[in-house]
């Protein structure tokens, strides 16, 4: 069994995206409905936050320094030497779909996945933000769109749809940032977890935060679930490797969604959590704006 670790004293109503800096030998993450970002220095054990003015759904690092934050209607610059936000102006429609889960190329840009605010109909999409900050829609159909991961040959691009729960694999043009030919990689339809956060590791192989079961999931190119992670709590919602070999697995939770008997059992709800793994992990791409 798997040793899994609670990472700092930090608490999250809904945590997600959680991103290794290697300069940094930090963690970072975001907290949705406390419209919060966290960092945590593993070599000084030390945890600090940003607050933010809208609500953070994902980050990535800057080649610039700062972040990248995907908010629900919208991006921004975080400057985390002063905390000083800078918005980025977009034209999208957020009456009815906004911004969830995302995550850079190999080369830069930046995907994020949106979802219907109802929960109710697949009018959500797969957009890329590039460099010069140009906005595109690039794929439709999706109902809750969520973790998003490349293969280390950067031919094959995931997408994770979290209701009903489908998995998809692309064909993937790292020189265009094209993503073609959608098909159903893994099926989570009818199953008891949903599809959060992904990311693979140097040998191909998806992991995925199984929402509602409270474990992480190894699984083959091909599909098959190779081994797992049991977590201290159901709502386990992304992952991320990193550390000095990235072999270290950092794993974020929420409370949100939990009554007070769930609590009481999963009393580590919304923490982010840490275990060492024997496969290697890649690094994740800064973003090239």
């Amino acid at each position: 069994m798997t040793d899994v670790q609670v990472l700092s004293s930090a608490v999250s109503s809904l945590g997600e995206s959680p991103t290794w800096s290697a300069d940094e030998k930090a963690l970072y993450w975001v907290d949705l409905d406390n419209r919060t970002i966290w960092r945590h220095d593993t070599e000084r054990n030390e945890t600090r936050f940003y607050k933010m003015s809208g609500i953070p759904t994902a980050l990535a690092l800057r080649r610039r320094g700062g972040l990248l934050v995907a908010l629900r209607n919208g991006f921004a610059f975080l400057d985390t030497e002063t905390g000083e936000e800078r918005r980025i102006e977009t034209k999208v429609d957020f009456s009815r779909e906004r911004f969830n889960d995302g995550k850079c190329d190999r080369r830069g840009r930046f995907f994020v996945g949106s979802l219907d605010k109802t929960w109710k109909d697949p009018i959500g999409g797969l957009w890329r933000l590039d460099p010069d900050l140009s906005l595109h829609r690039v794929d439709d159909g999706i109902l809750l769109g969520n973790g998003i991961a490349f293969s280390p040959d950067d031919k094959t691009m995931y997408f994770a749809d979290s209701r009903p729960g489908p998995v998809y694999a692309y064909d993937y043009d790292i020189e265009t940032g094209t993503p073609s030919n959608r098909r159903l990689h893994l099926d989570f339809h009818g199953k008891e977890a949903h599809p959060d956060g992904c990311t693979v590791d140097a040998e191909g192989c998806l992991w995925i935060a199984e929402m509602g079961t409270g474990s992480v999931g190894r699984y083959s190119a091909d599909g098959r679930r190779l081994s797992g992670i049991d977590l201290p709590t159901t709502r386990v919602t992304s992952i991320a490797f990193g550390g000095l070999d990235y072999r270290t697995l950092f794993i974020t939770s929420m409370r949100y969604g939990l009554d007070e008997a769930q609590l009481a059992k999963q009393p580590d709800a919304g923490r982010t959590f840490f275990a060492r793994v024997d496969a290697a992990g890649l690094p994740e791409t800064k973003f090239a704006g």
